[in-house]
């Protein structure tokens, strides 16, 4: 939490800069602000990952389950990375079925696991593809998958993307950066829940990641914290 001090300021500053509230900037000035507050929100989020996976680590992550209602949940989270999206022109779609039910979660942390799933798929997925956030019931169940049409993951290697600070090591994945640890969160966070993230992919085709959530009418404990 000593890292967000600093960089508040910095991001005030930038900020002020970026809207002219200090004084005019040229172009050039402005394209520089602009670099300087892109990675100021990437080191943002950075920062967020790892303060979230010490939160893990040491067990202190603990559940805060309400009612939900997820087509809302991922609306939000679409919404929330469609600037991105819209920078490589990739499309992003949410398939629903007719009548999907609430479900009883964490809304805080299934929101952020739909936002970095989607954040993942864009950072993997070509200018000019797809992304489809899709809903669907199976017995008391409500199916989340992301899917994307994106580079995919060699079937062998799988599992490796769910380990914490680790990427594959390949020139693709390399130059996204990150500290690897979005998908070792989303694992935990599911499973603190109660179920499993799964990954179905076709290298050089795209990537689905899948989970489940309970819906209302199912009786649900409470899960206990990591």
């Amino acid at each position: 939490h000593e890292l967000r001090t600093p960089l508040t300021h910095l991001k005030g500053y930038l900020e002020l800069l970026a809207n002219g509230e200090i004084g005019p900037l040229s172009d050039e000035q402005q394209n520089a602000v602009a670099v300087m507050l892109r990675s100021e929100m990437r080191l943002e989020r950075l920062i967020d990952d790892l303060i979230q996976f010490s939160l893990v680590a040491r067990g202190e992550m603990s559940l805060n389950t309400s009612q939900v209602n997820l087509s809302d949940l991922a609306r939000a989270a679409v919404l929330q990375i469609e600037p991105k999206a819209r920078n490589k022109n990739i499309s992003i779609e949410i398939h629903r079925a007719d009548h999907i039910p609430d479900v009883i979660v964490d809304d805080e942390k299934i929101g952020w696991v739909l936002a970095q799933l989607l954040d993942n798929a864009i950072k993997f997925t070509p200018t000019g593809g797809h992304v489809v956030v899709s809903l669907i019931t199976e017995m008391d169940l409500v199916k989340v998958s992301v899917t994307d049409n994106g580079i995919g993951i060699p079937p062998e290697r799988s599992e490796e993307i769910f380990l914490a600070f680790h990427q594959l090591d390949s020139s693709s994945t390399r130059q996204q950066g990150g500290t690897g640890l979005g998908l070792a969160l989303v694992r935990r966070i599911i499973e603190a829940h109660g179920f499993e993230i799964e990954v179905q992919s076709t290298e050089g085709k795209g990537a689905s990641f899948s989970f489940s959530l309970p819906g209302v009418h199912q009786n649900v404990t409470e899960q206990p914290s990591l």
